[in-house]
């Protein structure tokens, strides 16, 4: 994941095939990107700790981590002709919410069915 943000626009591909005609949708992946990871970090932090806890840190690691990113882009971008873009991180925080919001739902539902089966 790092090396796609951080790689040189040259090496990246220029049309996606189907999806070269929808428009911004480097947005789309930006929030699949950084859905996956809050998805995975959150599995990391969930079982020891309570859900709001969970919740809190892995937005805060994602939220900086998109951040970072950005900002090397912007501050590599002679070198990997990428420039730091606002609604990259608006993409961002919004893949990184319905993440959360995802891991919250499915562990509020295993609660529930776990308490309906004794």
């Amino acid at each position: 994941m790092f090396f796609a943000i951080l790689a040189p626009s040259e090496s990246l591909p220029k049309g996606i095939g189907f999806f070269s005609f929808i428009p911004h949708f480097d947005k789309f992946v930006h929030a699949i990107m950084f859905g996956g990871f809050a998805f995975l970090l959150f599995g990391l932090f969930f079982p020891p700790k309570t859900i709001a806890y969970s919740s809190k840190i892995t937005i805060l690691i994602s939220v900086c981590f998109a951040v970072f990113t950005e900002i090397m882009q912007f501050l590599l971008g002679e070198y990997i002709h990428r420039s730091l873009e606002f609604m990259d991180v608006i993409a961002d925080i919004f893949g990184i919410v319905l993440a959360i919001g995802l891991c919250v739902f499915i562990v509020k539902r295993k609660k529930r069915d776990n308490i309906w089966k004794r």
